[in-house]
């Protein structure tokens, strides 16, 4: 059984104090989520400073200091929020490839989330497991397929330039969160603080792309002056739609965490009304960015909690009905917005062009017509194993078609090992959930995970890809939050006697 002992002091027969005046240690106060979530954010905000208005030795000696003071630190959770912060964005601020800093003379810059990944694995390193996730063998058959991807990539032929052997490290060093993760979060209240961190952060993504719509295209770090480059930069007007989404990451795993904390003990860890704001919210964020994987994906994993997990009252599901005009009918106040959303409803209206034959979605979608094919071409004149890290990979490699991607990366081989990985992790959910007795909080919980993942493949086949043999900062930490989540649950849901 998963317990914590609770801190006390000696007993009186250890201390020798008679049981009259044996110390009673007081229990320590929790710091409120309010303070919680303001000491995190003002970290944010000191961090956009050092990273963008002071000397970059400034800012680099900031980042140096944070990884310090994570390696000597216990609160996993608050440093796993920001380092995923500052690798996913804030307000426009940071991004892929955006917090950087030099850790040896001479060397490739390195991005500050990489180091953190690594120092995670140190700290892991010396802590035993406190159960074996349940699909552990099944990653440990995937890993070494990993290992024989890299030695056919060198066989096949890969540039040994250091820029490109540091991304093959780059590449594979996120993918050990999955071992670092169920080491340094044994507890669900770690991972509760966790989602308190980024649920700020995805208000704030909505707020940044109301903004960013409102003002032409332009994030406010452009206003400021400290950043140059912008992606989508488009006057949205008739015709024209804003295609924009901020922090995906922490959008797609704070919505799976709103809807955890709805089903598993509701009330308990977070307050419901908190729960379904930030799923309104992060629906919202994905509507405007008028994307149709992702309007998909939030669309089927909440319909169907809803349906089978959740089973909402009418009561309640008038109440969310009534929210969502209440936004739509306040968003059409401001001009900008309304022809947003105009545009983004007609560009969701092309789903129907697919079901009538159209493979373009009405020319609006080249990756079935266009790129799944180049990507398929590569693939075919290695069709049993890949191209594994080779150049020829990198020089092919799509992120737009994940499951075309796989197929080329890793061949026929690779892509059957993943997908009964994900077959093996879904159905071990299921019939764990089938056997919970009614009222387990457990009984709803897994079955969300067997919800939630389809969902999350079909924004993967649809949109962009996340799931393969090799990760970024942002996939390596939110797939192995949702993974150890599922295997802490598994592992709980039979050793916790529920009553």
């Amino acid at each position: 059984m998963l317990t914590l002992s609770p801190i006390h002091s000696a007993s009186a027969e250890t201390s020798g104090e008679p049981p009259e005046t044996a110390a009673v240690a007081e229990p320590v106060k929790e710091p409120s989520m309010i303070r919680k979530a303001a000491g995190f954010l003002a970290l944010v905000v000191v961090a956009i400073v050092a990273n963008y208005f002071v000397p970059k030795f400034v800012g680099t000696a900031f980042f140096i200091g944070t990884l310090v003071a994570y390696f000597r630190s216990k609160d996993e959770a608050f440093w796993l929020a920001f380092f995923l912060t500052v690798s996913d964005g804030f307000f426009g601020f940071f991004g892929l490839y955006k917090t950087i800093i030099t850790v040896i003379p001479g060397l490739p810059e390195v991005e500050v989330g990489m180091i953190y990944l690594i120092l995670t694995l140190f700290k892991a390193r010396g802590k035993p497991i406190p159960y074996q996730p349940f699909y552990t063998r099944f990653l440990q058959i995937l890993l070494i397929y990993i290992g024989f991807l890299l030695l056919q990539g060198y066989v096949i032929g890969v540039k040994m330039e250091i820029n490109v052997q540091f991304r093959l490290v780059k590449w594979i060093v996120p993918l050990f969160m999955l071992y670092s993760i169920p080491r340094l979060f044994t507890r669900i209240e770690q991972y509760r603080d966790v989602f308190l961190y980024l649920f700020c952060v995805a208000f704030v993504a909505l707020g940044t792309q109301i903004f960013t719509i409102l003002n032409g295209s332009l994030s406010p770090g452009q206003h400021l002056g400290v950043i140059k480059k912008a992606r989508h930069v488009i006057k949205v007007k008739a015709g024209k739609t804003y295609r924009g989404l901020y922090n995906e990451g922490i959008l797609l795993i704070t919505y799976f965490g709103a809807l955890f904390f709805l089903i598993y003990r509701p009330g308990k860890y977070f307050p419901s009304w908190l729960c379904f704001a930030v799923v309104m919210a992060n629906f919202a964020s994905v509507f405007l960015s008028a994307t149709r994987g992702w309007v998909i994906c939030f669309s089927f994993s909440l319909f169907l909690s809803l349906l089978f997990v959740l089973k909402m009252s009418g009561k309640r599901l008038m109440t969310i009905g009534i929210l969502v005009f209440v936004f739509l009918f306040s968003a059409q106040s401001l001009p900008v917005i309304g022809i947003q959303i105009e545009n983004a409803i007609k560009r969701l209206m092309t789903i129907g062009k697919l079901a009538e034959g159209d493979e373009t979605a009405g020319g609006s979608l080249i990756r079935l017509s266009v790129r799944g094919p180049r990507v398929m071409k590569v693939w075919s004149e290695s069709p049993l194993t890949g191209w594994g890290f080779s150049t020829r990979f990198m020089e092919a490699d799509d992120f737009h078609v994940g499951n075309q991607n796989i197929l080329m990366h890793s061949g026929i081989i690779g892509y059957a090992l993943m997908h009964l990985f994900f077959l093996y992790f879904v159905i071990k959910l299921f019939f764990r959930s089938q056997k919970q007795p009614r009222g387990s909080p457990y009984k709803g919980v897994l079955l969300f995970f067997c919800i939630f993942f389809p969902a999350w493949f079909m924004l993967h086949s649809s949109s962009q890809q996340f799931f393969s043999y090799y990760q970024f900062v942002i996939g390596g930490i939110i797939q192995a939050l949702f993974f150890s989540m599922a295997a802490l649950m598994y592992q709980e849901s039979e050793e916790h006697q529920w009553t």
